[in-house]
């Protein structure tokens, strides 16, 4: 269901002489588990991964809800049965699902499952990016700590070093793909670490990794607004930025569970879903 709320304005500082304003728009409860979503322009609507259940949990409760632009459910179980549905990315009618060591391809205008393409010695897919040409590439976070790539109609291992840093959220920007790791997990149960994770950049040809921050925290969602970096940090349950000097600012106090953020640059329109509360919050931001 949506739940209305009264818009509250942020004034946030996010470089020298640049200010923002965050307001919060409206949120939609009653979720299980969201994990990840996905504006389809085309369609007018938000895509939704429902996790419903534990994220290594090969249950067949997963599913993906379909939300309208002003925050109203308009199919909560779209397609199902998948397993632990964690990442989206769209691309020319085709949605496609990071499913712990699948990625499940689905077309948009029937609902009906295309392709599995199964990854090979992936234990915990996670975030997905497509660039321009259609090739989609996706993180294996925790075990794997690897990037694997669809292109040609066909899953490979594209990119696997421990600098990688456990990776999660991926952003494709001036022909870099940056990356928000969660950190080294010291703790299997409650995935926590002892040294937290950082924004890295990964060279496209030479897949050289940079470390643009030190380490922070424990990072998801990645995206880019006015030219500067919006990180969700999952544990700490905030929302922070990055300015091109790698410098961080927290920006907004959230809760933990902040997942991988979606943004509609159409309308300046930032989606954060809040996986431990079941719930998906919308913020528009301005200059």
């Amino acid at each position: 269901m949506k739940q209305k709320i009264a818009s509250i304005v942020f004034v946030l500082s996010f470089g020298i002489n640049t200010a923002q304003q965050i307001e919060k728009l409206w949120e939609v409860t009653g979720l299980e588990s969201p994990e990840s979503i996905v504006y389809d322009k085309q369609q007018n609507v938000y895509y939704v991964s429902n996790v419903a259940g534990q994220p290594t949990e090969k249950n067949e409760l997963g599913y993906i809800t379909i939300i309208d632009t002003k925050g109203n459910i308009k199919t909560k179980k779209w397609v199902t049965g998948l397993n632990a549905p964690k990442g989206l990315g769209l691309y020319k009618g085709i949605l496609y699902v990071a499913d712990i060591d699948k990625v499940v391809s689905i077309d948009t205008k029937t609902g009906k499952i295309i392709k599995l393409y199964k990854a090979n010695g992936a234990t915990f897919l996670n975030d997905i990016e497509i660039d321009k040409d259609g090739t989609v590439y996706i993180t294996d976070t925790f075990g794997g700590n690897a990037i694997f790539r669809i292109k040609n109609d066909k899953i490979e291992t594209w990119l696997k070093d421990e600098l990688l840093d456990y990776p999660n959220g991926l952003k494709l920007n001036n022909g870099l793909l940056y990356v928000a790791s969660w950190g080294v997990v010291t703790n299997p149960q409650t995935f926590e670490t002892e040294v937290p994770g950082k924004l890295l950049s990964v060279n496209l040809e030479t897949k050289k990794i940079i470390a643009i921050t030190k380490p922070q925290g424990n990072y998801d969602g990645l995206e880019v607004f006015d030219d500067t970096f919006l990180v969700s940090d999952w544990i700490a349950g905030s929302l922070v930025s990055v300015n091109k000097k790698g410098e961080t600012k927290e920006l907004l106090d959230l809760k933990p569970g902040s997942a991988d953020m979606g943004y509609g640059e159409e309308k300046n329109v930032l989606l954060i879903p809040q996986m431990l509360d079941g719930i998906l919050v919308a913020y528009k931001l301005s200059k």
